[in-house]
């Protein structure tokens, strides 16, 4: 495996030579080294977000090199794949600052040559730092979209997953679900026991939730002791046995048992034409309606 390093002498430093040379492209439209260079640092540049980024580098590199696919593994796998067929990979390191980040691998249809391999070290050079800025800004967005005490998303990420489920509901005329959630008797636990007994089962709670959906679902606090669920393609799940499932395991707690703290729950399913604020409040009418039931059940228009 080759390895690249951004801020360290470890690349020829006559890497970067003739694209049109190494492409064998026409000759009398030679490219100059620093003009490509430069181009090519601020296409990438342009990217904010991770996936556009490993895109543009994908199609860039496809149009220099005889590449027939990439893969990406950084945080989780990115892939980026072409028609062709693909017998031969090249699998780099991507190292920043003397730490591993991730790895590219390189698959062709036939082994590449000392030049190509040559080209791909320098252009991924140039990666390694539009990396870094695109990595350094998702983890801080990251941390903006998390409650502080549960580690579950806050209700800003809520808005913004909100709008993208929509918009694939809308697209693929699929439905899902918000679940609305509320603890009962919660503030008596921090009347009688304090913040800190309080704090602690709201975090059993935040358990209860995240165990209770699935990996394609999301679990966010709201606030104080109020949760939300965004339950994906509702048209294949019963939004109700997941209602269930919560206040069962809610009633099986032994912390949650020991304060006397149960959850209402109101649930609603996307409606072509919903806003945000529409489905929050048609959710939170189910809510009231739980609570005004008797607490410790699920409504649900």
């Amino acid at each position: 495996m080759q390895r690249l390093n951004i801020g360290s002498n470890e690349i020829d430093a006559n890497e970067f030579t003739s694209l049109a040379k190494e492409f064998n492209e026409t000759r009398s439209a030679t490219v100059r080294r620093a003009v490509d260079k430069l181009a090519f640092l601020e296409k990438l540049n342009t990217a904010i977000d991770l996936q556009p980024l490993l895109a543009i580098y994908a199609k860039e590199l496809c149009l220099r090199l005889p590449i027939t696919g990439l893969e990406f593994y950084l945080d989780q796998p990115y892939q980026l794949k072409y028609s062709q067929a693909s017998k031969c990979s090249l699998e780099s390191e991507l190292n920043i600052r003397n730490s591993v980040v991730g790895s590219v691998k390189y698959l062709s249809s036939a082994p590449l040559s000392a030049s190509s391999r040559q080209l791909i070290a320098s252009l991924e050079y140039q990666l390694l730092q539009p990396l870094s800025n695109v990595l350094a800004f998702e983890r801080n967005k990251r941390l903006s979209f998390r409650d502080y005490l549960t580690g579950l998303g806050n209700r800003s990420y809520y808005e913004e997953l909100l709008g993208s489920m929509k918009a694939t509901a809308q697209r693929e005329n699929r439905s899902f679900s918000v679940v609305l959630l509320d603890l009962d008797n919660f503030k008596n636990v921090n009347d009688d026991h304090g913040h800190t007994e309080g704090d602690r089962v709201l975090q059993e709670f935040a358990k209860i939730l995240t165990g209770a959906v699935r990996t394609n679902d999301h679990v966010f606090r709201f606030g104080g002791d109020e949760f939300v669920l965004l339950l994906a393609h509702a048209d294949h799940l019963n939004p109700s046995l997941v209602a269930g499932r919560i206040l069962q395991s809610t009633l099986d707690n032994d912390l949650m048992n020991k304060h006397c703290v149960t959850a209402s729950i109101g649930i609603t399913n996307w409606r072509a034409g919903d806003s945000n604020a529409m489905l929050t409040e048609r959710a939170d009418n189910a809510l009231y309606k739980s609570k005004k039931a008797g607490k410790n059940t699920y409504f649900a228009c």
